[in-house]
Parts: structure tokens; sequence; C-alpha cells
């Protein structure tokens, strides 16, 4: 069997409500007339609500294999206007796709206390994720300076190379001599749930981070070109 044939969606940015987004009627119409097997879009926030609110009803999200690498953040507002089967990914093991833990139900409800009928996506998850970092990294400073205030040049230190525990799981500062991060990340189907009145994400698979990042000091380009060459995946 041949692969299917492919169209990427642009990745285009914009400020604003869905009122504001883009428009993709042109884009639409060119997917529909080409009839490819799998569309991928990169979009995210307003602009990829318009384009799902603007695609679906013409029917291109039927029949084929539509995937959308950042969105988890947009299946709350879009309710059951997203269609079932999309493949989508949060950049990390985020929102749905993080694994049950007794820090991510930590934060799960603290999330709903503080704000009833949210549920934590993706921007939740990274700014939990960088004050952690940083209590990390003050912790570690003020072990090395006698429990001192750490300066700036300390913190910065203790930065290089950490690691720590965040509701999406475990983190790394693997790349980059110690400055880049690593974490795992994972996939899902879009299914809505009536009794639930909200998308639930099905079918997940979760890819460990150094499956799905290259080793220390080989680009992603080469790595990927060389056809992931020491990818330690589950």
């Amino acid at each position: 069997m041949s692969a299917p044939s492919t169209r990427t969606m642009p990745g285009a940015r914009t400020r604003g409500r869905i009122s504001r987004a883009g428009q993709y009627g042109t884009e639409i119409s060119t997917l529909l007339q080409e009839k490819p097997g799998l569309v991928y879009s990169s979009l995210w926030g307003g602009d990829l609500e318009a384009f799902v609110l603007q695609a679906a009803p013409r029917g291109l999200m039927k029949d084929r294999l539509v995937i959308f690498s950042a969105s988890d953040h947009v299946l709350q507002p879009l309710g059951n206007r997203m269609p079932d089967g999309v493949i989508v990914g949060a950049r990390g093991a985020n929102g749905q796709f993080a694994e049950p833990s007794p820090i991510n139900d930590w934060f799960v409800a603290a999330v709903a206390k503080a704000h009833p009928g949210v549920n934590p996506v993706q921007p939740h998850y990274r700014g939990a994720q960088g004050v952690l970092a940083v209590k990390t990294a003050v912790e570690k400073a003020m072990a090395a300076n006698g429990g001192k205030k750490p300066t700036t040049e300390e913190m910065a230190a203790a930065m290089v190379g950490q690691e720590w525990d965040a509701p999406s799981g475990h983190i790394k500062l693997a790349l980059g001599d110690g400055h880049q991060a690593i974490q795992s990340n994972a996939a899902g189907r879009t299914k809505w749930d009536a009794d639930a009145k909200m998308i639930k994400l099905v079918d997940i698979v979760h890819f460990a981070a150094e499956c799905v990042n290259p080793p220390p000091g080989i680009k992603s380009a080469d790595w990927i070109a060389e056809g992931f060459t020491g990818a330690k995946c589950n």
C-alpha cells in the first residue's frame, strides 16, 4: 500500500479571539480539491480554533487523517465542534496526556479548586514546570552555599544539568551542555464524551524523552536524517 498524500497547513500565528483569527477558506478549498490522505498543521490558539470551525463543516476532516501537533488547549473551548478521530499533541505529556502520579494528582486538584470547570492543559503545565524548576534550583544552590539566599550566578550554576519532577513527568536539562531540557511526549485521538460533555483523548501513546530527542551533541535534523540513531524507545 502506498503512503497517503500529505498536505501541511501553514503554521502562522495571529493575536486575538476567534473572530479576529485567520481566514482559511482558500487553503481549505485547495485541500478539498487535492484530496490528500493526511493533513498536518502546527496551528494553535485562536488560529487553530478558527481553522477547525471553518474546515469541519466543509468536510475536510472526514475520511482522512488529520494531525494537530499542538492542540490540546483548544479542545475545551471547541467541545463537540472538534471532530472525533483527530490526532492531537500537547508539546509534551501535558493535560490529559500526563500519566498518573502524586504530583499530577495534586496539580489537577489544585487547578480545579482555584478555577472550577477548568481542565489544566499545556499552558498550565508549562507554568507549573517552570516554577518547580526554579524551586529545585534554589534548593540546590542553598544546599551548596550553606543555606544562604542564592545569588543570580549561583542560581544559574545550579540550573545546569538539573532534573526535577513536574506534573507532566520527569524533566532533564540534558542537551546543550546542560542548558536544554528534554521530556516525554505523547499523542492521542479525539473522542467526544457525551456524558462528561468534553473531548476525551483515546488511543494515547507515550514516548520516552530519549525517544523523541536527539542524543547530546547531535542536531535534530542530522538525527532524523540518520534514522534516529541511538533513540531509546519503550
